[in-house]
């Protein structure tokens, strides 16, 4: 049974029970800090990496699914994500006997060959001599020749109108670049432009109707008030809306018939004073 602390205590400063040794202490591990100053972000690429990109096909991602779309550019996730896409064996039975119907009603003509595309996880047809392809048989009546997404693809990037962005995103990168540089060189030069120019005015957002309520709760108006949520509404009374004559009179426009026609109210004074005639 061990002893209680205070008694433990005092036995050891008397020197009847050993003080327990203490355990030895772990070495020292050697930390080494990480580097990140801005020379670690200006390595240059790796060579290997440009060269394992240039080898790769022309015609995007095997399996990617949207290189069929002229404005799509494949980039590395593409090839990452998409890799070698559907393989051939796992297409279903369905659509591999509605493929073998169609090619045994329309085969293709002289010179068209089948390609299996992964991505797609379909057949087309390709004429490698005008590089034409289509979905269906050339010879079906719903079929569509045209060009390869490929072929158009590059046509378009030469025309620098598909890029996914990219140009555009690099380019920002270079102008707030430039930006940067000449704002730490030219800044004697641009300060008295800098005043010169106009500030935009900010651009006031639109109340919500619950916003506009808790207004109107604040400056004190009825919150069935039309002024609660219009901003060029004037404030109004318990006459509002009434015609002008209604007003002077108070006569009772909704009343008719013969015994209800319209006439003003008569004010309770009036009535006490024509009794007592």
């Amino acid at each position: 049974m061990p002893l209680p602390p205070a008694l433990l205590a005092r036995l050891q400063k008397r020197g009847i029970v050993k003080q327990p040794e203490a355990p030895p202490a772990d070495p020292e591990e050697e930390i080494i800090a990480e580097s990140y100053d801005d020379d670690h972000f200006d390595e240059k690429p790796d060579i290997s990496r440009v060269n394992e990109s240039d080898d790769r096909p022309r015609s995007g991602a095997p399996g990617c699914p949207n290189k069929w779309n002229p404005y799509h550019i494949c980039v590395n996730f593409c090839y990452e994500h998409w890799e070698d896409g559907t393989p051939e064996n796992r297409l279903s039975d369905d659509y591999m006997s509605r493929r073998a119907r169609m090619l045994r009603l329309y085969p293709l003509p002289e010179g068209w060959k089948e390609v299996y595309d992964p991505g797609c996880a379909r057949h087309y047809y390709w004429c490698p001599k005008s590089d034409d392809v289509s979905w269906l048989s050339p010879r079906h009546p719903r079929a569509i020749i045209s060009e390869s997404g490929a072929a158009l693809s590059r046509i378009l990037k030469a025309k620098k109108e598909n890029w996914n962005g990219i140009e555009e995103i690099s380019r920002k990168r270079k102008h707030s670049d430039d930006l940067d540089e000449d704002d730490g060189s030219d800044d004697d030069n641009d300060s008295g432009d800098s005043d010169e120019e106009e500030e935009p005015e900010p651009v006031e957002r639109e109340l919500t109707d619950r916003e506009k309520l808790k207004r109107a709760k604040r400056r004190g108006i009825d919150p069935m008030d039309p002024a609660a949520y219009g901003d060029d509404v004037p404030v109004g009374g318990w006459s509002s809306g009434m015609e002008e004559h209604d007003r002077k009179t108070g006569a009772d426009t909704t009343a008719g018939g013969a015994l209800f026609q319209s006439r003003p109210y008569p004010s309770p004074g009036d009535i006490m004073r024509r009794n007592a005639r």
